[in-house]
């Protein structure tokens, strides 16, 4: 069994950047990473906007992240179509310029400087966690050739959406929608600057978005909802290319491009866990909060609260004892302003008030645990010792509003 100050699960951009922040500004606490994937999935379409430049500068990859070339576009998103009212959606989601990320490059920067500051590695997964009476944690990590047990006196949760720390031990979470996205990879077959922005157009269903990617492709992701993706056959890559017709502007950016891949849907929900710290643990990035892609910050948003849980973890063992709360608090504000955001967004869309997507973000609440959201607990932890020192919910099935 091997000793740690933190363990963190998940090292993805917020689970790599706590690491690192960690190491450079708390050098004193040992720090190792667990993680389950080799940075070789590919994960087309998403956004690193210029917010991130301060955190980069601070963790001091810039330099090195500009080296790598990740595309880079020069202007915002279209709104929709010229003939569109620009009150209306695409024309509400405000992004700055930024980088289309090669999100194998990008992780696997982020997580090699961690190791290279000191940070260990350990490529598996978690199957257990168990809290100990001594108040530290010991975590049983799984990967192809053997187990290991860890012990540790800090938990770091960057497992993603999936929470899988925060769910062994049984704390609550809340699902306020249930958003997929469908898409696919098109190749490019010539490079155009001035077609390098980024795409959001709305139409029945949801939005489509588009952009160029590292290795010369376009991701085409079509944003509905689980319920509406199932009755459309959306994930039909015959259905899917018909429902394209359906947004002009993606669909005249796609008319002459080759299929590169085939269609896969992906979880894309706005959910919260109802503590996102607790006893020696905190959860980071999307295993905290994950929000609606259509604000496009969630890279930039994963960087700025790994720096914050660094901090939190540092004045932890320093004794401060506010410090997870004042974290918790950070995390808590700063979801309920993207949920007003969210809000805004959507309901600044007014062309299909009738249709269930449409008619449900009309509808939703600014807050949570309201609008759709139902608490429900996850607890399978083997010991009975919910370490979040948080009683277990009634187990409550979500389900859509009646439409």
């Amino acid at each position: 069994m091997r000793y740690f100050d933190v363990v963190i699960l998940g090292a993805g951009p917020a689970g790599a950047t706590t690491a690192l922040a960690l190491r450079k500004f708390h050098p004193h606490l040992s720090v190792v990473m667990v993680e389950a994937c080799d940075y070789q999935t590919q994960r087309p379409g998403e956004i690193l906007t210029k917010e991130a430049i301060p955190i980069l500068q601070q963790l001091d990859v810039l330099d090195f992240f500009l080296e790598q070339n990740h595309p880079q576009w020069q202007t915002a998103p279209r709104a929709n179509d010229e003939a569109t009212p620009t009150r209306e959606f695409g024309a509400a989601v405000d992004l700055q310029q930024g980088w289309q990320l090669d999100r194998t490059r990008f992780d696997g920067m982020l997580a090699g400087y961690a190791a290279a500051s000191g940070a260990s590695f350990i490529r598996a997964s978690m199957t257990e966690a168990r809290f100990m009476t001594d108040n530290s944690w010991q975590i049983v990590t799984q990967s192809a050739l053997h187990s290991r047990l860890l012990n540790t006196a800090f938990v770091v949760d960057a497992t993603g959406r999936s929470a899988r720390f925060a769910g062994e031990i049984g704390v609550p979470h809340a699902a306020h929608d249930t958003l997929v996205g469908v898409g696919r990879a098109l190749a490019l077959e010539s490079e155009d600057p001035s077609d390098d922005a980024p795409l959001i157009e709305a139409f029945e269903h949801g939005w489509w978005y588009s952009a160029p990617t590292a290795d010369n492709r376009l991701a085409v992701v079509a944003m509905t909802d689980a319920d509406i993706c199932k009755r459309l056959q959306l994930a039909h890559t015959a259905r899917w290319s018909e429902l394209l017709q359906a947004a002009p502007q993606t669909q005249r950016r796609v008319a002459r491009l080759k299929v590169a891949g085939d269609v896969n849907v992906r979880a894309a929900h706005t959910r919260s866990l109802r503590s996102c710290c607790g006893k020696n643990w905190l959860a980071v990035g999307d295993a905290a909060t994950s929000v609606d892609p259509i604000s496009a910050h969630g890279i930039a948003r994963a960087l700025r609260f790994g720096m914050h849980a660094s901090d939190a973890i540092g004045g932890h063992f320093g004794d401060r004892r506010s410090s997870l709360g004042n974290y918790e608090a950070l995390v808590h504000t700063e979801f309920e302003q993207n949920l007003s955001l969210r809000a805004d967004i959507y309901r600044s869309e007014s062309r299909w008030e009738n249709a269930p997507f449409w008619r449900r973000r009309h509808h939703i609440s600014s807050s949570t645990p309201g609008g759709w959201a139902q608490w429900k607990s996850t607890l399978t932890v083997s010991n009975g010792l919910a370490g979040g020192g948080l009683r277990a919910a009634e187990q409550t099935a979500w389900a859509p509003p009646r439409q």
